[in-house]
């Protein structure tokens, strides 16, 4: 992005605070649940164009705010303990735990239902890691947080990290004791699994193990499915049960302050607007801001144009949090969540392909043995933002990726005809498979008979192609990748027909932070000086990651801005910590 499309007083629109009466923020276009619920994609490449939508003085239009929603349009006012924004998981488990505790909690959804998206939870030491065999001492946590710390070039908040080590246990056996009893409230008794890892014997590429599913839903009966719309399901039923005053179809669109301090929101329910005063705090839990092309360009501009999608929902709880003098991460790029779901369709675990991946010249780029969000990060780089994975009928044969996707459970797939029977499937499909409620993504599996069939079918120059596979096939004989130096153990040849092959693509999910918060989750201000009143959770917590989001603890947002923090905060709301 050049600086005529950024230009403008950073630190003043960063500090905020533009008004100082009982109504001081500004309309905005509605609030969602959070980053980990279900929309439909916007077309195309988001973020694409420069936007035409910028105020005067070069600033994006969600850089100014709106003028306050007038006093005589409000038909009601609701008093309550805690006003929390979004009905996603974050909020959802925020607004349980305070209920539980006592306080009078009000939760505001845009949407007439709940909805959730994915289903992996990260958690350390809870019961069921206990059980499995991993608790993890500190000694072991400190070393897998100076690893990932180092990945995020220590530009992340240690303290919140610490909080979602120390309290995750905590909170995941507190959801488990829930879930599994969730026909109480009418709600569907579901099963805690955990996630099986990729494991890199070098100690470099790994995951780390403590990812929870919870199944046997209507919505999760697998890993091709969508686990945490039960999850999200159950827990809107508990709400009710203790007594969350949850407002569907309502927008959350302004808050509402008292000199300084935010103390309430206006939103826009069926029959007009209602103000709802949060005695103890307002919660903005409203996702991620990957459909906003203008916030998209401003903060991650390097991502907005190079991958296909743009995220979740529009960034509404951002803006207002923004307009109440809200400052971004420290960092000031919030981090993207960016997968390759086309590996997802050769081996059915969320991972990268750690076969042969040439680029559209026909070159190999990279050390193939990845986790899916550097793997899909490096496709980025490549002519056309993508790359092409090539492999051979033996490929099925090879059993250290065929793997568990459970702890204690069945393998993936229980023979080598299995994975072949599958990858015809796909090479017979429709061209697009649905991930987890994440939108319709392009899977073309090519089928050949020859290296060079298939290297004409994926549209890949022949000479320099084959040149590549042929020295590939030399250092799988040799056992020594003299290009990359990938493993011996993943140097599988591409000699044996049928062969197969597919184009991939780098896939934008949702963004993650963008509000800037303390370890109470209390949004702070660009002089880091917290905003009384105001909090925030899930996909809007800053400082978490930065450059991008990271799968070596997969599930680690879902776990530890939604379900640690959302709990954790509830609690303290309500006066029980």
């Amino acid at each position: 992005m050049n600086n005529e499309k950024t230009s403008m007083d950073r630190r003043s629109f960063l500090k905020g605070a533009f008004a100082t009466g009982a109504v001081a923020t500004a309309a905005v276009t509605g609030v969602g649940t959070l980053a980990g619920c279900a929309a439909q994609p916007k077309e195309g490449k988001a973020g694409a164009s420069a936007s035409d939508s910028k105020a005067a003085g070069g600033a994006y239009e969600f850089e100014t705010a709106p003028d306050p929603i007038p006093e005589g349009d409000i038909k009601e006012t609701v008093d309550a303990d805690v006003v929390v924004i979004g009905a996603g998981f974050s909020g959802l488990c925020c607004a349980l735990a305070a209920a539980e505790n006592g306080a009078n909690v009000v939760m505001l959804e845009r949407m007439d239902h709940v909805i959730g998206r994915g289903g992996s939870i990260y958690a350390m030491n809870s019961k069921l890691t206990k059980e499995k065999g991993y608790e993890c001492s500190v000694e072991e946590v400190a070393q897998r947080y100076k690893r990932m710390m180092g990945y995020h070039s220590y530009r992340v908040d240690g303290r919140k990290w610490m909080l979602h080590f120390n309290r995750s246990g905590e909170a995941m056996d507190w959801l488990i004791d829930r879930m599994t009893t969730a026909s109480s409230v009418g709600g569907d008794d579901l099963t805690p699994v955990m996630e099986h890892w990729y494991e890199d014997p070098e100690n470099i590429n790994g995951e780390f193990p403590g990812t929870h599913e919870f199944l046997d839903g209507p919505n999760g009966k697998g890993p091709d499915d969508n686990p945490q719309q039960d999850v999200c399901a159950n827990m809107a039923l508990y709400c009710e049960k203790a007594g969350v005053d949850i407002r569907y179809e309502t927008e959350a669109q302004q808050l509402a302050k008292d000199g300084d301090k935010v103390v309430g929101v206006v939103a826009k329910g069926k029959d007009g607007y209602v103000r709802f005063n949060g005695k103890n705090g307002v919660v903005i839990a409203t996702g991620d801001f990957g459909q906003d092309k203008d916030m998209l360009e401003k903060f991650i501009p390097w991502a907005a144009h190079q991958t296909e999608f743009g995220g979740i929902w529009n960034g509404s709880g951002h803006k207002m949090a923004y307009w109440a003098g809200a400052a971004v991460d420290k960092s000031e790029t919030p981090a993207p969540m960016i997968f390759c779901f086309q590996w997802r369709s050769i081996t059915r675990q969320v991972r990268a392909f750690q076969g042969l991946m040439v680029n559209e010249d026909g070159r190999r780029y990279d050390n193939e043995d990845n986790v899916i969000s550097h793997g899909g990060l490096a496709l980025m780089h490549q002519k056309g933002n993508h790359a092409f994975a090539i492999w051979d009928d033996d490929y099925a044969n090879e059993p250290g990726w065929q793997n568990h996707r459970y702890v204690d459970g069945p393998k993936v797939f229980d023979t080598p005809d299995d994975v072949r029977a599958y990858w015809q499937t796909v090479v017979d499909g429709p061209g697009t498979i649905n991930m987890n409620g994440s939108g319709d993504i392009p899977v073309k599996m090519i089928k050949a008979d020859t290296v060079e069939e298939l290297v004409e079918k994926l549209g890949l120059p022949r000479d320099e192609t084959l040149k590549t596979i042929e020295a590939y096939n030399g250092y799988c004989d040799a056992g020594v990748d003299e290009e990359f130096g990938k493993r011996k153990e993943l140097l599988l040849p591409i000699k044996k027909g049928p062969f197969y092959g597919i184009e991939c693509t780098p896939w934008f999910l949702s963004t993650t932070g963008g509000i800037r918060c303390n370890e109470d989750l209390q949004v702070m201000n660009a002089d880091d000086e917290v905003i009384d009143g105001l909090y925030c959770l899930g996909s809007t917590v800053g400082d978490m990651y930065t450059n991008c989001y990271s799968t070596h603890f997969p599930g680690h947002n879902l776990g530890g801005t939604c379900l640690t923090f959302g709990y954790v905060t509830g609690r303290k709301l309500a006066g029980a910590e």
